[in-house]
């Protein structure tokens, strides 16, 4: 609960606003209603733009506000819809390597549809793309917060990982995705099972186990992987290209 008239947090109990002095009018008709109180419990200011039911964002200092508001189920296909556009648009920036303009286009998406599973993963590759492993972590993380059933969420930590150079955190994020995947080989699409091992199998490779990488290099080539990215994994290692 928020003033309305200076915008600051009231305790449940008030009367009066402790920053202001205001007299809370209407305060069990607000409450029971939801609404918000249309001035940002940071700055006061009242220029806030509503992102969705229940979340508004102050233009003047970037402070978010979440009310009680709920989204009708109209609301929530026409923010799917939204997002699937955007994600649409971004993946043609990535096909012509345009990343800024990638990443302007997912944040939008971000906004829209914040626990979005593939946004998430979206916006992490794209980062990871960019050259800024830290900043997917970001966004791997609250995906693993959001989806822990999803191998492929364990498997993108571990690329970001293995972009860092810590091969061992990221061998410990591949071998939970590979373990979720072949428990359930449909919890993931064949693109990115094959992805999945052939990254392994480069991180293995790194970490001195030349075996499992050759193993897991002929795995991700059953399923799919191209030719170019096994050569180029092979040359990192050392590996004979005829052993696959």
């Amino acid at each position: 609960m928020f003033c309305t008239t200076c915008g600051k947090p009231l305790p449940d109990d008030a009367l009066f606003c402790p920053a202001c002095g205001a007299k809370i009018k209407g305060r069990a008709k607000l409450e029971e209603s939801g609404l918000h109180p249309l001035r940002c419990a940071s700055c006061g200011s009242s220029s806030l733009r509503k992102i969705r039911a229940g979340e508004y964002l102050c233009e003047h200092c970037g402070t978010k506000l979440y009310t009680g508001e709920q989204m009708s189920d109209g609301d929530v296909e026409k923010h799917e819809a939204e997002a699937a556009a955007l994600l649409s648009e971004a993946q043609g920036y990535a096909e012509k390597k345009d990343y800024r303009n990638e990443l302007r286009t997912l944040a939008k998406a971000m906004e829209i549809a914040p626990e979005n599973n593939t946004v998430l993963l979206r916006l992490g590759r794209a980062y990871w793309r960019a050259g800024l492993p830290e900043k997917a972590l970001e966004y791997y993380h609250i995906a693993e917060e959001l989806y822990p059933e999803d191998p492929i969420v364990y498997a993108n930590i571990g690329s970001a990982y293995l972009k860092l150079g810590h091969n061992e955190k990221a061998k410990e994020q591949y071998e939970k995705a590979i373990s979720m995947i072949e428990a359930d080989p449909m919890s993931a699409c064949a693109d990115d099972i094959a992805i999945t091992y052939g990254n392994y199998a480069l991180c293995v490779g790194r970490l001195g186990d030349r075996n499992t990488a050759k193993k897991y290099l002929s795995i991700a080539k059953e399923k799919g992987y191209s030719k170019d990215s096994i050569d180029t994994i092979c040359g990192e290692l050392h590996l004979l290209r005829f052993l696959l």
